[in-house]
């Protein structure tokens, strides 16, 4: 095509992959990918750069694998390249392999590029192998065709969506660089819509094109809605030419139950999902699940992103969500979706008790779906850092859709996103909210209260205060509503963290000391060592230091009354900061050191230490102790940096400031430079 982009790595493999032969015959390259992700484009385009090094010509075929049409029979071609090559139409036989052996005769002394474009399968494409030395062949498919690499020795070129840049100087390609500066955010938009499927940047950019479409910002607003993004991807006469038309063809040449696995994937809560999640979508067991999504990933319509893991290219998974809505029965969805919204949650929430054993959680029993994974503890981490995002799009889905329990479990577990960087935080603000609604829907009075001052604190982390208040105020209704002591006390004490927060210290002393005899009514010990832990920070606030120590160090003795062994390290923490600010320094350090030992040990994310490391910078600091000050500032700075803290430009600047300043041994190699 005349506006062809990119593609720069994929066509240096090419040029690779079909360079010279192997034990006598040409080079064969298989170029395989998803429906409109460009490879015939690819193909054609390597084919016109490469043409000098093909004297005798190319003979270029489509063999129709995925279209409206069957695919065409091998002989079919055969007989047509052996014409193009010079025979007549009586030496060409009726019999395939008499044309074949034909066709390879011709070939024996020439060299010449054959192209299969369309292939459907490795049988189809291994009759049309020249054979010869000098010749190379380029196959384009939907499909993995993997017989071809183990008995004809083929290279595979993967080709995949397009990378923003390129994707975006296709669009400028074709409205013209005038419009894309014009609408340059529009532009970029227009590509992550089209998910760089080529294709589909293709068509996109063409209705911009034309004025009445509204420009690129009039066919943005068209694509907005998922449900009719692939419809709107079509060309207008020109029915083939469409993503739809395009994803037609590959879903109808798909199995009974190869489609419906491929359409239920529609009604998932995410692009990305693993093999047990698709059981509990689908109802099958876990062994033919893997098998389907294994045969779906070899025609790409799903991407392998892992072990056992897939993802579902935008533009694929808004095309599954029309299939499924017009050839899935609406009681299948919705079983469908309660069963992966119930999975989802009964995971979730296992996973939270094996990584967070002493957190408060919604009590609720949710229906059995399917076997759940056994977590331990670093598992569980590791489920829950790579499923957040799909967590919170199911609970989201959840109180969408009236699966009550689901939604509320699944907020219950968003506190995770606390210690993590501050751009997920309103994933956590998302599904609290889902989760309040879906409690008071579902009558979980219980775990509304519990959620409420969640979210309440959740507005306060990202400084929306007056929100934070008023969910504030509806927890302590529910709670006192309830009668129900620790929800209470929580929902005061949530008041007096906002208070904290905004530096309203007498406010906040008020609310915790009111706090501080529901807490020790409770008879629960952590439940009252987090509001000691607030008093202790509140009494540095305010000066004073040895009242501050006092309940630190009370916090400690609940907090290993209660086994919490994150708490602990907040202790001492807390024991940490009232010694230092006592004037004992050393008594400081030895506490700080041994906080955040725990905070590491306890499997905690590092940006729970991070307070305990300013403060070990700023106590070495006051004694001349440069090395580590840097060594323990640099430990912050990189937490810092980790979790988006917006502070972390400063403390480079005080990093940079301190090597300059630094003597020439300490900056040869003391314990600041290995820091």
């Amino acid at each position: 095509m005349r506006d062809f982009t990119g593609r720069t790595r994929e066509l240096a493999e090419l040029d690779a992959a079909l360079t010279g032969s192997k034990a006598g015959w040409g080079p064969l390259a298989v170029v395989e990918g998803m429906g409109g992700v460009g490879k015939t484009s690819l193909v054609v385009h390597w084919a016109r750069q490469a043409a000098d090094r093909f004297p005798d010509g190319t003979l270029f075929a489509n063999l129709r694998g995925y279209g409206p049409s069957a695919p065409v029979v091998p002989a079919m071609v055969l007989a047509g390249f052996a014409q193009a090559l010079g025979a007549s139409a009586e030496q060409v036989s009726a019999d395939e392999d008499a044309v074949a052996g034909l066709y390879r005769s011709l070939l024996a002394d020439r060299r010449v590029l054959v192209v299969l474009d369309n292939a459907a399968s490795a049988e189809q494409v291994r009759p049309l192998l020249p054979g010869a030395s000098g010749c190379a062949v380029m196959v384009a498919s939907r499909a993995a065709l993997p017989g071809l690499r183990v008995t004809d020795g083929a290279v595979t070129v993967a080709l995949a969506p397009m990378p923003e840049r390129e994707a975006v100087s296709l669009v400028r390609g074709v409205v013209g660089e005038a419009i894309a500066d014009a609408e340059a955010g529009m532009v970029a938009e227009l590509v992550a819509l089209c998910g760089g499927l080529p294709l589909a940047v293709r068509v996109a950019a063409c209705r911009a094109a034309a004025a009445r479409h509204g420009g690129v910002a009039g066919v943005v607003a068209e694509l907005g809605n998922e449900r009719d993004r692939v419809a709107g991807l079509s060309v207008s006469g020109d029915e083939r030419s469409g993503v739809q038309s395009v994803f037609d063809v590959s879903y109808q040449r798909l199995s009974a139950q190869q489609a419906r696995v491929f359409r239920l994937l529609g009604l998932h809560p995410g692009p990305e999902f693993g093999v047990p999640a698709v059981a509990a979508l689908t109802g099958l067991d876990e062994k033919p699940a893997y098998r389907i999504l294994e045969d779906l990933a070899d025609l790409h319509l799903v991407e392998p992103v892992g072990f056992r893991r897939y993802r579902l290219h935008d533009l694929l998974h808004a095309y599954a969500v029309t299939r499924a809505e017009s050839d899935e029965p609406g009681e299948s969805q919705e079983r469908a979706v309660s069963a992966v919204l119930t999975w989802y949650a009964q995971a979730a929430d296992l996973a939270d008790r094996a990584a967070y054993p002493n957190n408060p959680r919604p009590q609720i029993k949710l229906p059995r779906v399917l076997p759940v994974p056994e977590f331990e503890r670093e598992e569980a981490l590791a489920w829950l850092d790579i499923e957040l995002p799909t967590l919170t799009a199911a609970a989201c889905l959840a109180e969408r859709e009236g699966v009550w329990a689901a939604a509320v479990v699944l907020a219950g577990v968003h506190h995770v996103v606390t210690p993590r960087p501050r751009a997920l935080w309103p994933s956590r603000l998302a599904a609290e909210t889902a989760g309040v609604a879906a409690a008071r829907a579902g009558g979980f009075r219980r775990a509304e209260a519990l959620l409420l001052v969640r979210l309440s604190d959740s507005h306060r982390m990202a400084q929306s205060y007056e929100e934070a208040c008023v969910y504030g105020e509806r927890a302590m209704e529910v709670s006192h509503e309830l009668d129900d002591t620790v929800a209470i006390c929580d929902a005061v004490s949530g008041l007096g963290r906002i208070r904290l927060s905004q530096q309203r210290y007498e406010e906040a002393l008020e609310y915790y000391l009111d706090a501080l005899p529901i807490s020790r009514a409770t008879g629960k010990p952590r439940v009252e060592a987090v509001i000691e832990c607030n008093l202790s920070e509140i009494r540095i606030a305010l000066g004073q230091y040895e009242q501050a120590l006092e309940h630190a160090e009370r916090e400690l003795v609940l907090r290993r009354e209660a086994g919490d062994r994150l708490g602990e390290a907040y202790a001492l923490y807390g024991i940490a900061v009232a010694r230092w600010m006592l004037g004992e320094h050393q008594a400081a350090i030895e506490t700080g050191e041994r906080a955040v030992e725990l905070f590491s040990t306890s499997g905690a994310v590092n940006r729970f230490a991070l307070g305990a490391l300013e403060m070990l910078a700023a106590v070495h600091t006051e004694l001349g102790q440069r090395d580590q000050a840097v060594t323990a500032l640099r430990a912050a700075h990189s937490v810092m940096v980790e979790f988006g803290d917006p502070r972390a430009d400063e403390v480079a600047l005080r990093l940079r400031e301190s090597h300059a300043a630094a003597p020439p041994e300490s900056a040869a190699g003391g314990a600041a430079g290995q820091g």
